[in-house]
């Protein structure tokens, strides 16, 4: 059986992931609903990378990302650099430009 708390905590999850994803995420060729950020910082005129994506999303499938993996998201390819696991069921990854 599996414990109260586990079922809570997963339900939970697909409520958050049904109600605040903004984005469709693919990897592996399995779409997947996210929360996609893209805050924007220009440091040194532009001459640096700085968009800073991430998104947040379900381990069951973001959980197998790690640093140089890649993913689409919105249509537009990002390599990870690195993943975050919560510990709660969601992965963070920290995106750049491939």
């Amino acid at each position: 059986m599996i414990a109260p708390f586990a079922a809570i905590e997963a339900s939970a999850n697909r409520a958050v992931l049904g109600s605040l994803c903004n984005a469709v995420a693919v990897v592996g060729g399995v779409e997947v609903g996210v929360i996609f950020e893209k805050p924007f910082a220009a440091p040194f005129d532009g001459a640096v990378d700085a968009a800073a994506p991430e998104c947040i999303g379900p381990e069951s499938v973001l959980g197998t990302l790690a640093r140089g993996s890649s993913i689409v998201i919105g249509g537009e390819a990002y390599d990870v650099m690195s993943a975050e696991a919560d510990g709660a069921g969601f992965v963070r990854l920290l995106l750049g430009s491939l």
